[in-house]
């Protein structure tokens, strides 16, 4: 008679395992926020120009070559006007998302290098992760948003040294996709409901007596 209890004792922590891996899968499904798109006829930026140059890529090119234009020529307008579109345009697609984030956090960047005596200190890094990006299709400033906890449900490590070394050390797998990196094996969320782990055997003292 022992037996049947046991058995039936099982599916309690099966289903508030699964239970918990729904909410983790629902979490990395919502990573990117809602994508209400604010004009559908837009192209969108992966979407080929030519030869395997998608839109994302091209414009990326832009950045780099206002960036150049804005050192050598002094165009800085240019380049902020440049940088603000290229938000403006993602903004179509996410507001929330790594791509949006990433080009948001650019756009900054470049108005503190057009409005401030501190231009070729940000400028020349802004050119070099540019061309990072046009060469490897490895974008430093969505790594470096990775980081942050919010921005990757599905990857509950905590932020380490060895974390940061394996976030940027990642070579990129797909083009044109948000960077995500996968969690090493047994890795929990450091608080909050959803970081208890209900597969785990309970402590001894919390055994029943049979």
């Amino acid at each position: 008679r022992g037996l049947p209890a046991m058995r039936g004792a099982e599916p309690a922590g099966g289903g508030r395992a699964e239970e918990m891996r729904q909410r983790l899968a629902a979490k990395a499904a919502n990573r990117a926020g809602p994508r209400q798109v604010l004009m559908s006829n837009l192209p969108t930026p992966k979407t080929e120009l030519y030869s395997g140059f998608t839109i994302a890529w091209c414009l990326w090119l832009s950045m780099a070559c206002q960036i150049v234009l804005a050192l050598f020529s002094g165009w800085y307008v240019l380049l902020a006007l440049g940088s603000a579109a290229h938000v403006v345009y993602f903004a179509n697609f996410s507001r929330t998302d790594l791509a949006f984030q990433a080009r948001l956090a650019f756009f900054v960047l470049a108005l503190l290098g057009t409005f401030t005596p501190l231009r070729i200190l940000i400028l020349v890094p802004l050119l070099a992760i540019s061309v990072v990006e046009l060469v490897k299709r490895y974008n430093v400033l969505e790594r470096l948003l990775y980081l942050v906890p919010p921005n990757r449900p599905e990857n509950p490590e905590s932020l380490s040294l060895e974390f940061v070394m394996r976030v940027f050390t990642e070579m990129p797998k797909q083009l044109d996709r948000p960077f995500v990196l996968k969690a090493k094996a047994g890795a929990q969320s450091g608080s909050g409901a959803d970081s208890f782990d209900f597969t785990a055997p309970a402590p001894k003292g919390d055994r029943r007596k049979r």
